[in-house]
C-alpha cells in the first residue's frame, strides 16, 4: 500500500501536536506541515498531498487567500482542501464551503469524524490509483 501525503497548514503548536496524534492512528500517512499559508503553498506545489488541511486564521495571507491561489495553480487545483476554524456559526461555515473548501471542521475538532474524514479521502484516492 502507499503512503499518502496529508498537509497541515497550522499556526497553533498545540493544534499541531493533536494533528500529530490524530495521524499516528491512521496506517500509510506522511504527515506535512506548514505554520503560514505561504509555506503550506509552497509544499503543496512541491510535495503534491493527496489533501491539505488548512487553519482560516494564519499569519501573513490568510486561509481564505491560500485556498484562491491553490484554486488557481496548475499543480496544486486538483487538491481538496479542508477548512479548519475556531469560527463556527452557519454564516462562517457556509462561507467556507462557497468559497470552495470541501470540508469545514470546526474547532475544538470531533476526532472520530475528522479521522473518519481522512480515511474517506485516502479511500477516494486509493481507488483513483486503481483505475
Amino acid at each position: 500500500m502507499s503512503t499518502y501525503k496529508i498537509l497541515c497548514v497550522e499556526d497553533n503548536s498545540i493544534n499541531m501536536i493533536l494533528m500529530h496524534h490524530i495521524f499516528k492512528r491512521i496506517s500509510h500517512v506522511e504527515l506535512l506541515e506548514a505554520e503560514t499559508a505561504e509555506l503550506g503553498i509552497e509544499i503543496a506545489i512541491r510535495e503534491q498531498p493527496i489533501v491539505i488541511i488548512m487553519d482560516i486564521q494564519l499569519p501573513g495571507i490568510h486561509g481564505y487567500e491560500a485556498l484562491q491561489y491553490l484554486q488557481k495553480h496548475e499543480r496544486t487545483k486538483h487538491i481538496p482542501v479542508i477548512a479548519v476554524s475556531s469560527f463556527a456559526m452557519k454564516t462562517d461555515i457556509e462561507k467556507g464551503l462557497n468559497a470552495g473548501f470541501k470540508q469545514y471542521i470546526t474547532k475544538p475538532i470531533n476526532i472520530k469524524r475528522f479521522t473518519q474524514m481522512i480515511e474517506q479521502f485516502i479511500s477516494v484516492n486509493n481507488e483513483d490509483m486503481n483505475i
